[in-house]
């Protein structure tokens, strides 16, 4: 099993992103690409047709629970959220998904670090050239599973 197969398994586990038709499409050492396809369902306010800002959240979130699997892999472990700073710096235009790109650059003994930067995108999986919708730091705190040892890397 790869990367790639654990993070898509895992997408395809939880409801939220299967609703928001989250789609994984780059699993490396480190880091996940994750696409969330423009919906009319995901639109905040119909007068301007912009996905909510929720939708874009959560989308940071579950790119950057991603690339906590991608570093532990091939172990496991639970990485529920435990903060996050998130700065929207423009909203994406009406028709267009959204491309994640998180990176987690760190792991303590009890905390991954991750970054992750946002894209509207131009075409399927090509970030638009009018720059990043969205930044966000946020930590993870690692959660051991049962008959797991615990990598931790300084």
């Amino acid at each position: 099993m790869t990367r790639q197969d654990v993070c898509e398994r895992f997408v395809a586990s939880v409801r939220h992103s299967t609703r928001l038709n989250m789609q994984v499409l780059e699993a490396l050492e480190d880091r996940v690409t994750v696409r969330m396809p423009y919906s009319e369902d995901l639109v905040g306010n119909p007068d301007t047709g912009v996905i909510h800002g929720g939708a874009i959240f959560t989308l940071i979130d579950q790119a950057g629970g991603l690339a906590n699997c991608c570093r532990l892999f091939p172990e496991f472990e639970l990485t529920p959220t435990i903060d996050m700073r998130v700065d929207h710096l423009r909203a994406p235009r009406p028709g267009h998904g959204i491309l994640c790109y998180s990176h987690c650059y760190r792991l303590s003994e009890h905390v991954a670090f991750v970054s992750s930067r946002v894209f509207e995108e131009e075409a399927e999986g090509v970030p638009s050239d009018l720059g990043e919708i969205a930044t966000c730091l946020a930590t993870y705190m690692r959660m051991k599973l049962p008959g797991q040892s615990r990598r931790g890397e300084g």
